[in-house]
């Protein structure tokens, strides 16, 4: 079978054949999104932004020095504005948690409470917008206003929990320098007291070691760790491995710059020793001063950060009641549901195709069967014509007979494009050499329900119409529809024939029995050609219809039937089901295969060509019945609606 790439009219095809399952698939979805929407609790949604300032004051140097840490400040303010802690607070202000509660329900709430509340930084300012979510209006806007009240008080109570924390650091320190400084003073007054004689003349030298390089650069060195070493015992015991470092380097700083005074001084040579002892004690004294100087004016910067009452936070907009809810979004979810429909529904249909074994092209029924296609036959709207055709032509109104007629398109509907379509089909035969080949023709389907019996019917009509004359053989004993379909007595027939019960003369039915079976008179007369048809019903049941068929008298009925009629066509049972057809295609000229498109598996059709090609049966071709214009990819909506039609002459 080849193999053809789909094109835009392919997937059009589709479209069309299995619209009945994207119209289906499209309700459901939608119908299913209305529901899931409506079903949805409304939830409500407010923000209020805060603003953090960053003020710069005597103190804040050394605040940012004790609690400096690395990150984005303002990704850590929002994240814990979410914190656990803060939402604590905030269930206790709205008198959510009752002091009787237990620590899982406690727990639970404030999770829940995080979920409904989020912070995140406004573009590049120093503003967080703290959003919420509830499913009332009011709760929503309080839950935001409480947030952003709470975490204003603590942010304040905070940072003056810290401005606090490190004056009594600095205070702690600044009583051990004072210690050391009152020390080195005591010490160099007793040594000017036991050496009075000692000239100072160290005060001409002492500028020069004091802005030697060395000695500033130890100086500096020893300050900076010393700062250091504050920083690390605000947050650490004095046993942590970076505390004990620290020490170390400041121990050995203070040796380094012990040294190094000691080296210039050593230079002077015109010194005594008790002039370099007083120079030492001065040095000591200096230093002292000089550190404690230093911790005396962070204390003062550390009291006024405490004292001060402006806050870094602050609410710049308060959060309003929603007027109404941000979720479920009606028109979104419908939108989406309609998108979702349809491409759901195009997918449904897609892989509804592509399980499909039935054949969509007539090259590959070609190909497939190795023969030619006669014609194609198109879709008969029933109910149109059940009303149409019953209301007109038929006497007896009953239910059961309505249908059966309604399918007499050539006889009562000849301008219709159906007509047409088997007038097309009669024409094909004709060209094929029908009178020079054969005159007897089976038609058969490989299942049943193909509509067999209807072709037959109509390509008898028409050919009746064009002058032959012709008989219709009910030879389907297992599910005969001949008589019924033009309204005949079911016996006596050709299984009376067979078994010599009849004459064949006896048993062909005419125009005239057609008119006693039901059909309008009128318009029968006025038909064209209809005296041509004559008609074998299937006759009486038989209980063993192969044998039947499989008589020597068959043979001999056949070939009577060829001399006295032009055509001769025979309703046959399906062919895959039981072997009537394959012994009756044996005795005739050939078999014509009918194939309902859209319905009969490909591997039914290569079966039933197989079956007849093994009793070496000749196929004439196939007809393909029941076509719309979704189901067979070469017919056109042009085909769909109609061929040719004209009117009739008043």
């Amino acid at each position: 079978m080849p193999r053809i790439e789909m094109d835009l009219t392919d997937y059009m095809r589709v479209i069309r054949k299995r619209k009945r399952i994207i119209i289906l698939t499209f309700i459901l979805v939608l119908v299913s999104t209305i529901f899931y929407t409506v079903r949805q609790t409304p939830l409500y949604q407010t923000s209020c932004k805060v603003k953090l300032e960053q003020r710069k004051s005597v103190a804040s140097i050394l605040t940012e020095l004790i609690t400096w840490a690395p990150g984005d400040q303002m990704a850590s303010h929002a994240k814990l504005i979410t914190s656990y802690q803060i939402m604590g607070r905030v269930a206790d202000e709205m008198g959510l948690i009752k002091p009787d509660i237990s620590d899982e329900r406690r727990m639970a709430v404030i999770r829940g409470l995080q979920g409904q509340v989020s912070a995140e930084r406004v573009g590049n300012t120093n503003m967080i917008s703290i959003t919420t979510i509830s499913s009332s209006p009011h709760k929503a806007a309080a839950l935001a206003n409480t947030t952003a009240s709470v975490y204003v008080k603590y942010h304040f109570e905070n940072k003056k929990l810290e401005a606090s924390n490190v004056k009594q650091f600095v205070k702690g320190q600044l009583d051990s320098y004072l210690k050391q400084l009152q020390q080195s003073e005591n010490a160099l007054q007793k040594f000017r007291r036991e050496n009075p004689l000692v000239v100072e003349r160290d005060i001409t030298f002492s500028p020069i070691i004091q802005n030697d390089p060395r000695v500033a650069s130890l100086k500096d060195e020893i300050v900076k760790l010393e700062l250091d070493l504050i920083s690390l015992e605000s947050k650490y015991t004095s046993e942590h491995p970076e505390v004990q470092t620290l020490k170390r380097r400041i121990s050995k700083a203070k040796e380094d710059l012990t040294e190094t005074l000691d080296q210039i001084t050593s230079q002077q040579k015109e010194l005594s020793s008790k002039e370099i002892e007083l120079v030492q004690l001065k040095r000591d004294v200096s230093i002292a001063e000089d550190i404690y100087l230093m911790f005396k004016k962070r204390y003062e910067e550390a009291r006024i950060l405490e004292a001060e009452k402006a806050q870094d936070v602050t609410i710049v907009e308060p959060a309003a009641e929603p007027s109404r809810p941000f979720k479920p979004n009606i028109h979104t979810n419908i939108f989406i549901g309609i998108l979702a429909g349809i491409l759901l529904g195009l997918i449904m249909a897609f892989v509804t195709e592509s399980f499909d074994t039935s054949i969509g092209r007539i090259d590959d029924i070609e190909e497939l069967t190795k023969v030619p296609v006669l014609g194609v036959i198109p879709d008969i709207n029933s109910e149109k014509g059940k009303k149409k055709f019953a209301d007109k032509f038929i006497k007896r109104k009953k239910p059961s007979k309505m249908n059966q007629f309604n399918r007499l398109v050539s006889l009562f509907e000849p301008s219709s494009t159906i007509a047409e379509a088997y007038r097309s089909l009669r024409t094909n035969l004709d060209y094929m050499g029908l009178q020079k080949a054969g005159k007897s023709i089976v038609f058969s389907s490989a299942l049943p329900q193909e509509g067999k019996t209807q072709t037959l019917a109509n390509l008898a009509v028409v050919f009746a119409q064009s002058g032959q004359k012709v008989l219709v053989v009910g030879s389907d004993f297992r599910k005969p529809m001949i008589y019924s379909l033009f309204g005949l007595q079911r016996s006596p027939g050709l299984s009376e024939v067979l078994i010599g019960k009849i004459p064949l003369e006896k048993a062909v039915n005419t125009v005239t029995d057609m008119v006693l079976g039901g059909f309008e008179y009128d318009k029968l007369l006025n038909t064209r050609g209809v005296e041509n048809l004559n008609i074998i019903t299937c006759g009486g049941h038989a209980p063993n219809p192969a044998e039947l068929l499989a008589f020597s008298r068959m043979d001999e009925l056949i070939q009577e039937m060829e001399q006295k009629y032009d055509i001769v066509l025979f309703d046959s049972p399906p062919i895959l089901p039981v072997a009537d057809p394959s012994i009756l295609s044996t005795k005739t000229d050939g078999v014509v295969i009918v194939y309902k498109a859209g319905k009969t598996p490909r591997q039914a059709l290569v079966r039933s060509r197989a079956q007849l090609e093994n009793v070496k049966a000749r196929i004439w071709g196939v007809v393909i019945n029941n076509v719309k214009a979704q189901f067979i990819e070469d017919v056109t909506p042009y085909h769909r609606y109609r061929y040719y039609h004209y009117k009739e002459k008043k």
